[in-house]
């Protein structure tokens, strides 16, 4: 298990390797060439759901199992996009995930929704990377500096996309918040021992502010993890590993988009979203 300043490093060093190849200069011109970034916000408070569906393109599990053989990227996209998911995220990161940003511009090619591009960014150059490849939304970690986050966050929204920080705690939760995330993720993954904790969520997200969209990530296995994030205050939800493992991943998809708009969320959502 690599320690998150292992993860810094190793993000560090496979940007050097790829600036070598594509200095920042061409790679700004490419991003002012992009089409525009969609409007995320729009999408994923759509009327009409309590929670909206992220569903995941990735190439190894949270625990870093192989899912390199789940085939192409962008039909899988599709099948996200048929079943209803309000966006597709794609793992791009190379090191302990297997991700590729040609799965990115693969995904963001084949599906009309929103993307979002989910890596270990600590530069500059990866958020002009991400809008580049299509990225509509980036991952972005509250356990980076303040300050380095503050700044990533800026070139994050300057560029057109939203920045979703994720947190793990109450802390990181407040960092985000203080850097100007608008989306704040909470992963029900510890950190460090890679155990689910379905009530992780709610306690780190009782402390955001109301306007502050919450996502949840990890642990999601079917429309009952849906319903009890949507009990918690999700106004999003990102299913990964389970949709990918799925033998009908649309199908799949549809049933937690289902349960996001269920009549029975209604009246205890924790915000006016309809």
């Amino acid at each position: 298990m690599m320690a998150f300043d292992d993860l810094v490093a190793a993000a560090r060093s496979a940007v050097a390797s790829r600036q070598r190849l594509t200095p920042l200069k061409e790679l700004r011109e490419k991003t002012r060439s992009a089409p525009a970034a969609r409007d995320v916000a729009s999408v994923l408070r759509a009327p009409g759901r309590v929670v909206s569906v992220i569903a995941e393109v990735k190439r190894a599990t949270a625990t870093f199992a192989d899912l390199s053989g789940v085939g192409d990227a962008a039909v899988l996209a599709r099948f996200y996009e048929a079943g209803g998911a309000a966006c597709v995220s794609v793992v791009t990161e190379p090191v302990r995930s297997h991700g590729r940003l040609t799965d990115l511009n693969a995904v963001r090619e084949a599906v009309n929704v929103p993307v979002l591009a989910n890596d270990v960014i600590v530069t500059p150059y990866q958020v002009h990377e991400a809008r580049a490849h299509g990225a509509d939304m980036l991952v972005l970690d509250a356990r980076l500096e303040p300050l380095v986050l503050e700044s990533l966050v800026e070139r994050t929204h300057s560029l057109g996309m939203a920045a979703v920080v994720e947190a793990h705690s109450r802390r990181e939760a407040l960092t985000a918040v203080a850097a100007g995330a608008r989306y704040v993720s909470v992963d029900a993954r510890d950190p460090d021992t890679r155990a689910i904790d379905h009530s992780r969520f709610e306690q780190v997200a009782e402390v955001l502010p109301e306007a502050v969209t919450r996502m949840a990530t990890g642990g999601v296995s079917g429309p009952h993890d849906v319903m009890s994030y949507a009990r918690a205050g999700a106004d999003i939800v990102v299913v990964g590993e389970a949709v990918i493992r799925s033998a009908d991943p649309q199908q799949f998809v549809a049933e937690l988009v289902a349960a996001g708009s269920h009549p029975a969320l209604i009246p205890s959502a924790h915000r006016e979203v309809l």
